[in-house]
């Protein structure tokens, strides 16, 4: 009887149990979840543009009621304000954010460990990285000491205090760990995928995205106070991808890119306003300013790099013109290299232009206007040869046809002529001009 009575008590206890998780479950999940989640791709420098996509994504999938959002990022960073942009908008969402570092080999720097730490839920495939999120600015020095042994001045501190207290921040309200945090900031560490699980600076590690689904399954998840259990069994991804406009314009976010734009409108109306009628070089170099003024939204330029490159342009012309023994030209390569290095006012990774980039388009330059320029520039103030402007100034003897008009050989044919001088055959005569087929001479003067 007692065991019997055991059973049914036992019984009751496990229905209750059940029960109860199922109205957990209710009560807690998101009632406007959907077998859907939202894919949005972040690859490259964090920029304008990219922050854009993301928030307008971001906001969208809360619209369409997604039941979470996963962002795949792969960065060396960006931006310190495209950054704040998107983290923004993942501390506003109203579903849960995933930020997973992939694929493998992807990395989390900089702007991207920032947005790591902002997100929901932080996963990371093998073989990624994760910190290096000390600021930089060409403007800015941000070490203890520099060259003088002079301290860190006050604007470096401000900067480098701001930043430490927004990444605190971050930590602290997604529970991660702060003392990594302010070391990834303050000495610029990076953690392998590895040791972020185990320093709690990541949530966990998945190997794709099929593991990262079944990882989030039956996930809780805290949404401004409240939890969220994902559901991803079965689960469909709804891609957010950019436009045509995003995409075009992301494009010329890349400083390769604007450098050579750049480049390419400075030589092409330099060689119009030498040389007008080239037409070709003016309609390139002017399609080029206009995109490359479009693409200065994207990226932050530094005019005095600007103008130096211009510089550099203006003495490889002048040295065409003027004798100056080389120290025009090597002018203009100290201008050009010293401007290129600077052009774009951040030195984080991606957002810089490579040595090797700027060594190979001023050998390009060199070429271009001691090869090309000069022989277009000898070939416009060369005397013409051919067609009519081709006859003014030749000379030639005077014949007479079989009906005694007289005529001249020039350039293979018999030419009639008329003369305000005297002629007869036999004269030297020298083309002044031509109306119809008539050559106009004057007879050659000793």
């Amino acid at each position: 009887m007692n065991r019997i009575r055991y059973n049914f008590i036992a019984g009751i206890t496990v229905l209750c149990t059940v029960v109860f998780l199922s109205l957990q479950s209710l009560i807690f999940a998101d009632p406007q979840v959907n077998n859907q989640f939202a894919g949005i791709t972040l690859e490259g420098t964090v920029n304008p543009i990219i922050a854009e996509h993301i928030a307008d994504s971001i906001e969208k999938a809360n619209n369409e009621k997604m039941q979470f959002i996963v962002i795949r990022m792969d960065t060396p960073g960006g931006l310190m304000s495209s950054m704040r942009e998107i983290i923004k908008s993942i501390l506003s969402s109203k579903i849960p954010v995933v930020v997973y570092t992939y694929p493998k080999g992807a990395q989390a720097a900089s702007a991207g460990a920032y947005i790591m730490l902002s997100a929901h839920v932080a996963v990371m495939s093998p073989g990624t990285e994760i910190g290096a999120m000390h600021p930089v600015s060409p403007m800015l020095n941000f070490d203890k000491k520099d060259g003088s042994n002079k301290e860190q001045g006050i604007m470096e501190k401000k900067v480098l205090n701001d930043t430490v207290a927004y990444a605190r921040s971050l930590a602290q309200k997604r529970k991660r760990n702060i003392n990594w945090t302010e070391k990834a900031i303050i000495d610029a560490i990076s953690s392998t995928y590895i040791e972020a699980e185990k320093l709690g600076v990541i949530d966990f590690i998945a190997e794709d995205m099929t593991d990262l689904l079944k990882k989030l399954n039956r996930r809780r998840v805290d949404i401004d106070g409240h939890s969220v259990i994902l559901n991803t069994a079965g689960i469909r991804e709804v891609s957010y991808n950019m436009d045509w406009k995003q995409e075009f314009l992301n494009f010329f976010a890349d400083p390769q890119i604007v450098f050579f734009l750049f480049i390419i409108a400075v030589v092409g109306i330099g060689m119009e306003v030498k040389n007008p009628g080239m037409i070709f070089p003016g309609v390139l170099g002017g399609v080029s300013f206009f995109i490359f003024l479009m693409a200065i939204r994207i990226l932050p330029i530094n005019i005095l790099g600007l103008a130096l490159i211009i510089l550099a342009v203006v003495l490889f012309i002048l040295e065409l013109n003027i004798t100056s023994y080389g120290l025009l030209t090597l002018g203009g390569i100290a201008s050009f290299i010293v401007g290129s290095m600077i052009l774009f006012d951040s030195p984080l990774p991606g957002m810089s232009i490579p040595i090797s980039s700027i060594i190979a388009v001023v050998v390009f330059l060199l070429l271009f206007f001691f090869v090309v320029v000069r022989s277009v520039i000898k070939a416009h103030r060369g005397k013409v040869t051919t067609g009519i402007q081709g006859l003014i100034g030749e000379t030639g003897s005077v014949v007479v046809d079989s009906t005694g008009r007289m005529k001249v050989m020039l350039h293979g044919e018999y030419w009639n002529v008329e003369s305000s001088d005297e002629i007869k055959k036999g004269d030297q005569i020298v083309v002044s001009g031509l109306e119809g087929m008539t050559l106009l001479v004057n007879r050659k003067t000793d």
